[in-house]
């Protein structure tokens, strides 16, 4: 069976198609034959190296890809929710496993039925997205209706999601991206306040907001907090010394920075998601789709970091 991975830590350079084991299923577990996998910039922190004092070090090779959709074709003797056939999408431990395979094995409780009304290729692009937006903006920072929320990074794969996930909470939106994308998020998501940053750095502007998603995660709390009401959140997806520093003002002042780590997907937030896709208040933002040969081209455009919306590799 091929997989793409890599047997030391490196560059896109590092990366092969390899053949690996089978899987086979445990009592809770299903094999899925996998249809696509998107591409996400955690895959690039890992394959360099950035978890290597969680993970285990000297455990190679390491399989790429977290997102995925695909076919059940072998279910364990405990799996009550799904069948052999069923089209499903989920993410795998994005430290321990991998996605980027023809097929892999997943528990039951991580995956979930596939929308449909998209393709199972379109269905690879939400899981890992979806699941940050929604624990930065519901779980950390309660976003609510009429809420000024600024999300920077809007236009790639987290942003697009989260720009959603607002619509649906009914939340008053800022964009910040470059001059490039200010139309399309315009026309795209119905979003007028649109910040280009290569002209303005939004922590000098004089707006204040109740939350600010910084998806780039090139600020920090010391950077932004004068842009926050007075019970402003700020969730970054970078884990920055600045970030954690200065307690004592951000309880006096009750101007919290959290830290959003995409999770594990649940069949319920899954099932959240699917329902969206189908009552047509969530969809996905693909850019390309490239097939399994050309994955290293694929990593190569991921790492510039201009991609609008996801990646897709076919498998």
């Amino acid at each position: 069976m091929k997989a793409i991975v890599y047997n030391s830590y490196g560059d896109i350079n590092s990366l092969e198609i390899t053949e690996i084991n089978e899987p086979r299923p445990s009592s809770n577990e299903v094999v899925v034959k996998i249809r696509a996998i998107s591409l996400n910039p955690v895959d690039l922190k890992k394959m360099s190296g950035g978890f290597k004092l969680i993970t285990n070090v000297k455990k190679f090779p390491k399989t790429m890809g977290c997102d995925f959709s695909g076919e059940i074709i072998e279910i364990g003797k405990d799996v009550g929710a799904f069948k052999v056939g069923d089209n499903v999408f989920g993410m795998t431990d994005i430290l321990f496993a991998g996605s980027a395979a023809e097929k892999i094995k997943i528990s039951q409780k991580s995956i979930a039925l596939a929308p449909k009304n998209i393709s199972l290729e379109d269905s690879a692009a939400i899981p890992q997205v979806a699941n940050t937006s929604l624990l930065a903006l519901r779980n950390l920072a309660s976003i609510r209706q009429g809420h000024k929320l600024l999300i920077n990074g809007a236009s790639g794969g987290v942003g697009t999601i989260a720009l959603q996930i607002a619509s649906i909470y009914e939340a008053k939106t800022t964009a910040v991206t470059s001059y490039r994308n200010i139309d399309w998020i315009k026309e795209s998501f119905k979003t007028e306040n649109v910040i280009d940053y290569t002209k303005d750095d939004f922590t000098n502007l004089d707006e204040k907001y109740d939350i600010i998603f910084d998806v780039n995660g090139n600020k920090s709390f010391l950077e932004v907090e004068k842009c926050l009401t007075s019970n402003g959140v700020y969730v970054t997806t970078k884990n920055n010394v600045f970030n954690q520093i200065d307690f004592v003002k951000q309880f006096i002042k009750r101007k919290k920075s959290k830290v959003v780590l995409s999770g594990k997907s649940t069949t319920s937030s899954l099932d959240m998601f699917r329902m969206w896709i189908e009552d047509g208040k969530l969809k996905p933002i693909i850019e390309k789709t490239y097939s399994f040969d050309e994955f290293k081209k694929a990593y190569e455009y991921l790492s510039t970091g201009r991609a609008k919306g996801k990646l897709i590799l076919t498998i």
